[in-house]
C-alpha cells in the first residue's frame, strides 16, 4: 500500500494496520491517502469476507496530527514544503471530500469492519 497503511490478506479477511506508532497513529494527509485508497481497494477485492482495522503500536489513532494540520495553514499543501496542495472542501466523492473520504469509505463497504479496539 505505503508506508502508512499495511494490508494482509488471508481466508477472505484483510487486516489493515495504521502504521504510524511513533505518532500514535494520527491522522496526517498521507493517513487520510492511504486510507481512502485502501478502502477504495478493498471494495473492488475479489472473496473479501472482513476487514480488521487496527493500528500498531500501542494506540489505534491518536486523531488528528495537529502539527502537521498547522504546517498546512501556513504552509499550504500537506504540511511539508513543496507538498501537494489539496482543496479539502470539494466533495470529490459524491457526497463526501477527501477527508470525509478516508471514513466514509469503510462505511461502504459490504462486508464488516471490525475495530478490535471497540470490542
Amino acid at each position: 500500500m505505503n508506508d502508512r497503511v499495511s494490508v494482509s490478506m488471508s481466508d477472505g479477511v484483510a487486516d489493515v494496520r495504521l502504521v504510524r506508532a511513533d505518532k500514535m497513529n494520527a491522522l496526517d494527509a498521507a493517513m487520510f491517502e492511504a486510507l481512502v485508497d485502501t478502502s477504495d481497494r478493498l471494495s473492488r477485492e475479489k472473496g473479501l469476507r472482513a476487514v480488521v482495522l487496527s493500528g500498531e503500536g500501542k494506540a489505534f489513532c491518536a486523531g488528528l496530527d495537529m502539527g502537521r494540520f498547522a504546517a498546512m495553514k501556513e504552509n499550504g499543501g500537506n504540511g511539508i514544503a513543496g507538498g501537494e496542495k489539496r482543496d479539502l472542501t470539494a466533495r470529490t466523492y459524491g457526497k463526501a471530500n477527501f477527508p470525509q473520504q478516508a471514513v466514509w469509505g469503510w462505511r461502504q463497504l459490504p462486508v464488516p469492519v471490525i475495530d478490535p479496539a471497540c470490542v
